[in-house]
């Protein structure tokens, strides 16, 4: 009976330790030089047929277009935390809410000010032949926007 426990433990964690390597192996990707989701880039920029040049500057915009957007999201989640914080107070001051309101408001408009200067900057360095491709790109960027880039959350649920 021992034998038959070894060898059930040996060879349990003989099957971890291989799921656990491919766990590893096969882990997330760790992001490109451009910061942002390198997957999306990288299809951007084959579906434009960027040269090595174009791409260089396109990640460089896109660096700096995602360091920006983390700064924004991060403001935005303190602004929306501050303003539910008005739900535990028992006297809520309206102006001081409708102020951080309209500070929340200003965040999502500057984020999408932003996105929009960075494809602006994109489409600028295509050539004739890439601006036609382009607008397939501005098709798919509509859509990931429109879903918030998987970031909502669910409907609620009708009772």
């Amino acid at each position: 009976m021992g034998n038959k426990v070894y060898k059930i433990g040996f060879i349990s964690l003989l099957v971890l330790n291989i799921l656990l390597t491919l766990v590893i192996w096969r882990g997330p990707k760790p992001p490109l030089q451009g910061g942002g989701d390198a997957d999306f880039k990288n299809r951007i920029s084959e579906d434009l047929g960027l040269s090595e040049e174009q791409e260089k500057k396109y990640f460089a915009s896109a660096m700096v277009h995602q360091q920006q957007m983390s700064a924004l999201q991060q403001n935005h989640r303190k602004l929306v935390k501050e303003y539910f914080d008005f739900l535990k107070l028992s006297d809520i001051d309206e102006q001081e809410k409708n102020e951080k309101l309209e500070a929340i408001a200003k965040t999502e408009s500057r984020k999408a000010e932003i996105t929009f200067k960075h494809f602006e900057e994109l489409k600028a360095i295509c050539n004739e032949e890439q601006q036609e491709a382009f607008e397939n790109i501005v098709k798919n960027l509509q859509q990931v926007l429109v879903r918030g880039g998987g970031n909502n959350l669910p409907p609620p649920r009708g009772n």
